[in-house]
């Protein structure tokens, strides 16, 4: 929830790329989860997200 509203908050580059970088920790997590208990639709899922998370932090924070 904090990283949607740092994300949809719209209060500068900084602050949503860093919205995005709490999003990729959960997704990160999510897959190790999903990894760890076998839930292999967990894992597709949340490696995207990670994916578009980093093209979300590369955009707010990279450039």
């Amino acid at each position: 929830m904090i990283a949607a509203m740092m994300t949809a908050s719209n209060l500068g580059a900084r602050i949503t790329g860093w919205g995005f970088a709490v999003f990729t920790i959960g997704s990160i997590c999510w897959s190790l989860v999903g990894f760890w208990s076998g839930q292999t639709h967990l894992v597709a899922t949340n490696v995207f997200l990670t994916l578009v998370n980093l093209v979300g932090i590369w955009r707010w924070l990279g450039r």
